[in-house]
């Protein structure tokens, strides 16, 4: 890890709302009063011993939250996978995941893909949506997705041999943050997650959503910086890490204009729990030095099916310890 991110990090860089706890302890007590209300349709099932499900459920503020669902027939006990997606995009129906064996629901985030319609049209970009108040900003819906999703593949009521959390991206952040308010997972899957270290991602992000931030201020000179700051910190990946107490694996680019790697040395370095960060040469890009990533699906597909090892990582770090660390080596499949 970057010493100097890790001062950073622990001289204050963080800001953390006084009323944080309150806020998602608040938050989640509101979620509840949602009925679930999930709804199952029948789709091809993609292989043998499989069956395949369209869900519809609810989340935050009432709304639609539309995913997949495919699991395994019998009783043997497997790995249940939860994912989301990246920005502008969708939730994929991940094969491969089922053919290792797993048990695997997917869902679009609210305002993306099949659940377009529960965040109406942003003029300035999905992650503004909302942004003048935490309580009514897009993200604390989105968290609510995922959370949601958690109870959803509960509700499946399928033999689980160990619940997994997964994101990459925009679901990264969505992820760690749904763990660390809403423990579900007994592991917990993050590739390059966005969302830590606020005050870092407005100085390091080139694009993605923090462009849309930088953009919008650029546009609108009067609207207050600072109260956007404060906003945001209420779902700053770095400041909800520490809640997280399941065993974690991190992905992480040297060079990525859309996370970039300090932002999430900036979340690794606040874990309590035990952690396996895995370097690769780039993350967001399009180019052949991506291949490399497959060595992390290999990785948590290992730790999904076989279980976490004796020494896994390092455990009860806190602020200011060295992450574990492994190579990554190249092979022929990119990541999602």
């Amino acid at each position: 890890m970057d010493a100097d991110v890790g001062a950073l990090v622990q001289t204050g860089a963080l800001t953390r709302p006084p009323d944080l706890e309150a806020f998602w302890a608040t938050t989640l007590a509101q979620l509840r009063e949602v009925p679930l209300d999930l709804r199952r349709a029948p789709r091809p099932a993609p292989t043998a011993g499989t069956v395949a499900h369209e869900l519809r459920f609810r989340s935050w503020g009432g709304q639609p939250i539309h995913g997949y669902a495919i699991t395994w027939e019998g009783a043997t006990p497997r790995p249940l996978v939860v994912h989301a997606h990246g920005y502008r995009s969708q939730a994929v129906p991940r094969l491969e995941w089922v053919r290792a064996g797993c048990h695997v629901v997917g869902f679009d985030v609210r305002g993306f893909g099949r659940s377009l319609a529960a965040v109406p049209a942003p003029a300035a970009g999905w992650l503004l949506t909302g942004a003048r108040r935490p309580e009514t900003s897009v993200l604390r819906g989105a968290v609510c997705d995922y959370v949601r999703a958690t109870d959803v593949a509960t509700a499946l009521q399928v033999p689980t041999l160990r619940a997994v959390s997964h994101g990459v991206s925009l679901a990264g952040g969505l992820a760690l943050m749904a763990q660390a308010v809403a423990p579900r997972a007994d592991l917990l899957v993050l590739g390059v997650p966005t969302f830590g270290w606020a005050e870092g991602r407005r100085l390091l992000v080139e694009a993605g959503s923090g462009a849309e931030v930088a953009a919008f201020l650029e546009q609108h000179p009067q609207y207050p910086e600072d109260d956007l700051q404060t906003v945001l910190a209420y779902f700053d990946a770095a400041l909800l890490a520490p809640r997280v107490g399941c065993p974690t694996v991190v992905g992480l680019g040297v060079v990525d204009r859309v996370v970039p790697r300090a932002t999430v040395e900036a979340v690794v370095a606040q874990f309590r729990a035990p952690v396996e960060v895995m370097t690769f040469p780039v993350s967001h890009d399009a180019g052949p030095g991506m291949r490399a990533w497959a060595r992390f699906d290999e990785r948590w597909l290992e730790l999904a099916v076989g279980g976490v090892p004796s020494g896994f990582g390092r455990a009860g770090s806190g602020p200011g310890r060295s992450p574990g660390q492994r190579s990554a080596a190249a092979s022929r499949t990119q990541p999602r």
